[in-house]
């Protein structure tokens, strides 16, 4: 197997002579439209692993000799596949480029068996009936295409930014289309696409470009999409706070939760600061034992790193030993709750007040009938005289008091029946 032998007496030497004495002889035929000759693959979209049938249409008649070329010309013998004589026994002789894949067939039709890759490219054909014919086709072996990945600049687009996404699939891929939240992308003044679409490009991004993007690939055998990528909108933060909100007033040795509040996307960075000193602590929230040296004013700073907007707060944190009283304790009652405070004691005292002098009243007004209980009426009576000694002539006078006796009276008839 290889090249055709030319050596004198061989079959193609008479098989090429045959032909020229009888396209000398013919007589010229009266001048008509020959009909076109093309080649038909089947199938028309060969997939890599399968087969193609490269067969010329319509069939040529009265064929003496085919050959098929790996070229788009028939000048180079080393690209001859085989060549086919319907006459000749075995029909076949084999070429150069031949692979151990190729079959002649009839009609001069190149069947060629598990196609590769490289199968890809020019075929020409060679026909002698007895004029002779060169037509020319190409032939494309289609892979299944595989899943595609897409690459993004940033997840996390500042407002008027700028998105870049990039398709990453075979360079066999026929098409290439883009997708956001499932719906096909059209090109516009914001919505670019490189030469072979597998470069968008989203400009002025706003809240409308967010959602989820997939690049769909494909070619006549396959079409494959891409995993969904999600991206949104950074902002913010455009304010901060602490919480608790301040002045926070504890007693020394209390335990103190700060926590640094911002909305942002992405989350962003935090700085603690105190008394306008930087403090180690990054995290949003920070817990720390109250003592003298760390009293005074809290502030802590929000950074969006994508945005670059930083948002900041105070707080002042106070405290007093643990016997005294907390700084504005009394403070904490409102001035209504003071003036209930106020009026409830008075209110309670005029009650009180109230209360004892109905309570005198009556113990005054109760008369001895209603009380049960007899008066009694005391009357004085002389003294009388009692034994003592005797004054002496020129003595002083005895400063005694002269006592009188009060004694009850008895009530005589007529009192009683006044009563």
């Amino acid at each position: 197997m290889g090249r055709i032998p030319h050596r004198p007496g061989g079959p193609w030497t008479g098989i090429l002579l045959a032909a020229s004495v009888l396209g000398s002889c013919l007589q010229p035929a009266p001048a008509q439209t020959p009909t076109p000759v093309t080649i038909v693959l089947t199938p028309p979209s060969p997939v890599v692993g399968g087969g193609v049938s490269l067969a010329p249409q319509p069939p040529p008649e009265n064929l003496v000799l085919c050959s098929w070329f790996r070229s788009a010309t028939t000048t180079d013998e080393n690209s001859r596949i085989l060549s086919y004589s319907p006459a000749t026994s075995p029909p076949q002789t084999l070429g150069p480029a031949h692979t151990g894949r190729e079959t002649a067939g009839p009609g001069c039709a190149l069947d060629i068996a598990g196609l590769t890759l490289s199968d890809t490219g020019n075929y020409t054909v060679q026909i002698m009936n007895p004029a002779f014919l060169s037509i020319p086709v190409t032939l494309r072996v289609y892979e299944k295409l595989a899943k595609p990945t897409v690459t993004l600049n940033q997840t996390q687009v500042p407002e008027n930014g700028t998105l870049t996404l990039m398709c990453n699939t075979s360079p066999r891929a026929d098409t290439v289309l883009w997708l956001q939240n499932g719906s096909y992308l059209t090109p516009n003044t914001r919505l670019e696409l490189s030469s072979e679409n597998r470069t968008l490009t989203v400009l002025n991004f706003t809240w409308g470009d967010t959602g989820t993007y997939q690049c769909e690939v494909g070619n006549p055998v396959s079409t494959n999409r891409s995993e969904p990528s999600t991206v949104t909108l950074a902002y913010g933060p455009e304010s901060a706070r602490i919480d608790p909100p301040g002045p926070v007033n504890l007693t020394l040795g209390s335990r103190l939760t700060l926590m640094c509040v911002a909305v942002s996307v992405p989350a962003p960075s935090y700085s603690w600061f105190l008394n306008g000193t930087k403090l180690p602590q990054t995290w949003s929230s920070f817990t720390f034992d109250l003592t003298t040296l760390n009293l005074g004013t809290y502030k802590c700073q929000a950074h969006n790193p994508v945005t670059g907007l930083t948002a900041s707060a105070e707080t002042e944190v106070l405290g007093s030993p643990p016997d005294a009283p907390h700084p504005g304790a009394h403070s904490s009652l409102s001035t209504g709750a003071v003036a209930g405070i106020v009026i409830g004691s008075l209110a309670g005292a005029a009650l009180v007040g109230v209360g004892a002098y109905f309570l005198y009243s009556r113990c005054r007004n109760k008369t001895p009938r209603e009380n049960e209980a007899p008066v009694l009426v005391y009357e004085n009576l002389p003294p009388t005289a009692w034994a003592g000694p005797v004054a002496q002539p020129g003595s002083p006078p005895d400063l005694s008091p002269m006592y009188q006796t009060l004694q009850p009276r008895q009530p005589d008839v007529y009192e009683e029946l006044k009563k």
